[in-house]
């Protein structure tokens, strides 16, 4: 069946079908009649009104093959929706064994994954283009998390583990849906059941083809019923399109309740924030033997390294590079960090290429103060970007932590009980005003050690002292901050 007549709303399909299935079969009378006219009577005559019930029965028997195929392919879609509808309602309900920022978060990702179902995937399925290619990133999200949250209680150990269960039967539902969109009646049932009708009409005006009142009569009525039966597979041929789809009505009513907290949202936006610096500061540290090459003409320069640190934080994200609305006060931020990267590599430019010396001195903790000053200044009063660490071990003055990062450092990171890796994020005092912070301690890697492990005390090659720590250890910590409206 053409695509565009299965694209058309249903009246306008029927008027479609109606009108060419009455007009073929005036064309099959019209020709019959002159045939016979024309001495082939006797031969149309001789054709048994017998041969009627069985070429009825035989289109009635496509009909049904062809429609059980739709009615199932329905079946099953809807199904599939019904099921992820219910496996999210599950994740809300259960998010609330884990109050605080883990149900927050999982219930913006819920409501991030639906109405992205609604908005992108429902019309994508119509026009029957949606991949399964394309990751669900919120529900991927969504299942990190949950198997990232530590349990404290046996009701904590089970709600986690049908969360995880839940999740992974709405990503499966998902992918069933979008199968189901996909399917439709092929052209070879299409042919054979139009084949058979044309057969069984063309029959009928045989028989009757000495009384042209009986033959319309009885064409009309056969007529009629092939149109019934093709309007109704066609409208119902595609799932999740057409004009009697399955609609996400059911997913809308599981969707959390509007609007994030403020704290929410604050939350998102540091983790991009402090997400890409930390990626940055990455790429930085593994060219840093490029850097410091005495050649010029390194393909250092800040488009090309902004590239690699959006794929940095993919990688170790898990997912894109959020691309904010430049309008919002989220997407400004974002983007003043990428534009303070940009000058900080500019500027830098001399220095990476310069031939004369080997040790550039441009080394990832050098990169990443110099971003979170010339950051802090574009988005002063907003929000906040440091590197720091332990009093002990800062090097660069204004790199101190403040009172509240010099406490979660000593009594967190510092504490022989804290996990690995685990960051702090709370409502604190920054600058005389209150702002929601987080703090992400960071470990000494193999090339961190280069300055900072060895012999304390001797000199490394930037000319500070080294601090004789091991690999692993705190050795800083990045901070930041959104201010409260």
């Amino acid at each position: 069946m053409g695509e565009s007549l299965q694209e058309l709303p249903v009246g306008w399909m029927a008027l479609v079908v109606f009108s060419l299935t009455y007009l073929v079969s005036w064309g099959l009378l019209e020709l019959v009649m002159g045939f016979a006219a024309k001495g082939q009577l006797r031969a149309f005559k001789g054709v048994s009104p017998g041969m009627l019930p069985p070429l009825g029965v035989v289109f009635g028997l496509f009909v049904a093959f062809v429609a059980s195929q739709v009615w199932n392919d329905i079946d099953r879609a809807r199904s599939a929706v019904n099921r992820e509808a219910s496996s999210l309602s599950t994740v809300v309900f259960l998010a609330a064994s884990f109050p605080g920022e883990p149900e927050l978060r999982l219930r913006d990702l819920t409501r991030r994954h639906i109405e992205e179902a609604v908005k992108y995937e429902w019309p994508m399925m119509a026009r029957r283009s949606a991949s399964l290619n394309v990751t669900p990133l919120p529900l991927a999200e969504e299942l990190q998390l949950v198997l990232t949250l530590t349990p404290h209680s046996e009701g904590q150990v089970a709600a986690q583990r049908e969360i995880v269960s839940a999740l992974e039967s709405a990503i499966d539902a998902r992918r069933q849906r979008i199968i189901f969109s996909r399917s439709s009646v092929n052209w070879e049932k299409w042919a054979a059941l139009l084949l058979q009708a044309l057969c069984t009409l063309t029959t009928i005006a045989m028989v009757h083809s000495d009384n042209r009142g009986a033959a319309v009569a009885a064409m009309a009525i056969f007529a009629t019923g092939v149109a019934v039966s093709i309007v109704l597979i066609a409208s119902h041929d595609r799932p999740l399109s057409g004009g009697f789809s399955i609609r996400p009505d059911l997913l809308q009513q599981v969707m959390p309740e509007e609007a994030a907290g403020q704290r929410e949202i604050d939350h998102t936006v540091l983790v991009h924030l402090t997400g890409l610096l930390r990626s940055a500061r990455q790429v930085i540290s593994d060219e840093q033997s490029h850097i410091d090459q005495a050649k010029t003409g390194k393909n250092l320069d800040s488009k090309n390294l902004i590239e690699r640190f959006k794929g940095e934080y993919a990688e170790q994200t898990g997912h894109p590079f959020p691309n904010l609305d430049s309008t919002s006060a989220e997407g400004q931020m974002l983007q003043a960090e990428i534009d303070a990267m940009r000058e900080v590599v500019d500027e830098s430019q001399p220095v990476i290429n310069d031939a004369s010396r080997g040790f550039k001195g441009f080394l990832p903790a050098v990169f990443a103060y110099r971003v979170a000053e010339r950051f802090n200044h574009k988005m002063s009063g907003l929000a906040y970007l440091k590197l720091t660490a332990p009093a002990e071990l800062i090097r660069h003055v204004p790199n101190s932590p403040d009172a509240w990062e010099d406490e979660m450092i000593r009594s967190k990171f510092q504490s022989a009980g804290w996990k690995n890796g685990q960051s702090v994020e709370q409502e604190a005092l920054l600058n005389g005003r209150g702002a929601y912070r987080v703090l992400i301690p960071e470990y000494y890697e193999a090339s961190c050690l280069a300055c900072h492990g060895g012999l304390k005390g001797t000199v490394d090659i930037t000319g500070g002292k080294k601090e004789g720590r091991k690999l692993g250890d705190l050795g800083g910590a990045v901070s930041g901050a959104v201010y409260l409206k």
